[in-house]
């Protein structure tokens, strides 16, 4: 049987982080690699905050972090404890990014997430509808009365 089978990524992805020696010594350097994923949104940062507490605040051990939670990254940008860094970037035109692989300090300034799509080459209209949508998410996000709604079309635009 191989390691993890018939356990879903959520699992596999949790199972490391509950190895780490509680509690861990001070002295000690955690690394975790965006932990939460594979789960619904608000439990996935849910973990991933508390365990950045755990870490930071009891423990304060030196600890890698990585995470596509941008609310997760915002609520601990302030902390004395957390240094933000992201991975440097070359933005050459509207649709070519250039990855630098340099750790810079800070936070990065948005998702790459569109093009990493076109580097994957998804069909041009999926880019396109995931543009509208990302627009309107983050409309809908600035006004924290109103929530995120997938709409969907009643007939395809494409066949893939």
């Amino acid at each position: 049987k191989k390691k993890n089978e018939g356990q879903s990524p959520f699992m596999v992805n949790l199972l490391k982080p509950a190895k780490i020696p509680t509690p861990a010594p001070r002295h000690s350097l955690c690394i975790l690699d965006e932990l939460g994923r594979g789960t619904a949104t608000f439990d996935g940062v849910a973990i991933a905050h508390a365990a950045l507490q755990e870490l930071a605040i009891q423990i304060k051990c030196r600890t890698i972090f990585s995470t596509h939670y941008h609310g997760l990254v915002s609520n601990w940008a302030e902390h004395p404890r957390v240094q933000t860094g992201f991975m440097d970037f070359l933005q050459e035109d509207e649709h070519k990014i250039v990855f630098l692989y340099k750790l810079t300090v800070g936070v990065s300034p948005r998702s790459f997430g569109i093009h990493v799509a076109r580097l994957a080459n998804l069909p041009a209209c999926i880019i396109k509808r995931a543009i509208a949508k990302g627009t309107d998410f983050s409309e809908r996000v600035k006004d924290s009365t109103k929530k995120p709604r997938l709409t969907l079309q009643s007939k395809p635009s494409h066949a893939l």
